[in-house]
């Protein structure tokens, strides 16, 4: 929220929005004017969330990590694409990380168009996911059914 990946955050936004089921949702754009919001607020909106893109580049804010954990605990699906050198991120937030790896697959990207790519491709992988998950539930209700 420095604005050290202003560019990388529109163009996610971008991508996001090009699929007409997806909305993007960002504080610059998208909160009310003049409105300070509580840190509460914040992780309750993204508990609310669909999905949670988290793009790094250096330290996160507790408010961040709040919002990631309020998105996690809502089941919401979970990106993290880090800019540039893993090893080069604060200690803290190489752990954090290294924690999340067991349940979500990171990714690292040198510039924005290939932010924009691997955006692309998660968005893609998860639709198919749900796809296929719908598609094993209605066989699993069908062989109930005819036990």
């Amino acid at each position: 929220m420095d604005g050290s990946l202003d560019e990388e955050r529109q163009r996610a936004a971008a991508v996001i929005e090009r699929r007409p089921t997806h909305t993007a949702w960002w504080w610059e754009r998208d909160a009310p004017i003049g409105v300070l919001h509580s840190v509460k607020e914040c992780a309750q909106f993204a508990g609310t969330s669909d999905g949670l893109l988290l793009i790094v580049a250096g330290p996160l804010s507790d408010v961040i990590y709040q919002e990631y954990q309020a998105a996690k605990e809502a089941q919401a699906e979970r990106y993290i694409l880090i800019r540039g050198d893993f090893d080069e991120l604060p200690s803290e937030v190489r752990e954090f990380i290294r924690r999340e790896r067991g349940s979500v697959v990171t990714r690292n990207f040198k510039n924005a168009n290939e932010l924009e790519s691997l955006l692309h491709d998660a968005l893609n992988m998860t639709a198919v996911r749900a796809m296929r998950e719908v598609q094993l539930m209605r066989r699993r209700e069908t062989r109930q059914r005819h036990v």
